[in-house]
């Protein structure tokens, strides 16, 4: 069932507990997701990132796909838009039928990314769509989808505070020593900056760049206040790895299909659930 993210995200505050936010590139990756997350009755935020929807020309047919899966799943779910980098590309996902969207102008001068944040959000809550913002740079620490490599700015309390209550969001980003892709460093996450920033800010607060972080620091952000984890590169690169090495011994790709889904739930499984039990997301085992 599709729900609300603010309501996803009161009631994972009332448990000091996070919702997982799996980043998805196909149905089959969704399905996969879902299936996971049913098997363990944990809700879970669906993130399409948004670069990955350029390349479709039936837009919003693709999007009502995605939604139908999420409205027949027997867990709460969010649709949710990952990183759409400009007012149009939120727009356009709004009208589709996401959920919640992300407008991420955290590369931005603050002026500019509080007027492009605040200009979305009046879009999106007309029509009943929540909001993520950030504030701060979540940088990368290798190659990523979601930005360029280099070192990411960390968020100030005080801006974070101006920047939700300027704009309206129902969540933020915030960037405390996390980055996107793989980490070539050991990341040092500033636990004391993440503790100034809940007491400052008044919505709920996003981990990006949490793969590989480790799990006492994850379980450390949640209880700090940290109320959406988003994950990509620690499930994915062996999911595509496994997808590679299935096609490389089985020429009959359709005839194989279903075993292929049951390998890679092997394989990715076993991740999102140590997740879901690190951020305190499993309602019922």
């Amino acid at each position: 069932m599709i729900v609300p993210l603010p309501e996803m995200l009161r009631e994972a505050g009332k448990r000091n507990a996070a919702v997982l936010a799996p980043d998805f590139f196909s149905r089959h990756m969704l399905e996969l997701e879902l299936d996971i997350a049913e098997a363990h009755q944990a809700p879970i935020i669906a993130s399409y990132p948004a670069l990955a929807l350029d390349s479709f020309r039936r837009y919003r047919h693709w999007v009502a796909g995605l939604r139908l899966l999420c409205e027949k799943a027997r867990v709460p779910v969010c649709l949710h838009l990952d990183h759409g980098k400009n007012v149009q590309v939120c727009l356009r996902a709004i009208d589709a039928g996401f959920a919640s969207v992300m407008i991420d102008g955290s590369a931005l001068p603050l002026a500019e990314n509080v007027r492009m944040t605040k200009s979305v959000v009046a879009a999106a809550h007309a029509k009943g769509v929540a909001v993520e913002g950030e504030i701060g740079h979540v940088g990368a620490a290798s190659a990523s989808i979601e930005s360029r490599p280099g070192a990411g700015m960390l968020t100030d309390p005080h801006q974070a505070r101006f920047f939700a209550e300027q704009t309206g969001v129902d969540c933020l980003a915030v960037s405390i020593g996390t980055a996107h892709g793989v980490y070539t460093f050991e990341p040092r996450i500033d636990f004391e900056r993440l503790a100034q920033i809940r007491d400052q800010v008044p919505v709920p607060l996003v981990l990006h760049g949490s793969s590989c972080t480790g799990d006492e620091n994850i379980a450390r952000a949640v209880k700090l206040g940290i109320r959406k984890v988003n994950l990509f590169t620690e499930f994915f690169r062996p999911y595509v790895a496994e997808t590679i090495a299935f096609y490389k011994h089985n020429p009959l790709r359709l005839v194989y299909s279903s075993h292929k889904a049951i390998r890679q739930k092997v394989v990715i499984e076993p991740i999102l659930l140590r997740y879901f039990r690190l951020i305190g997301s499993v309602v019922a085992e």
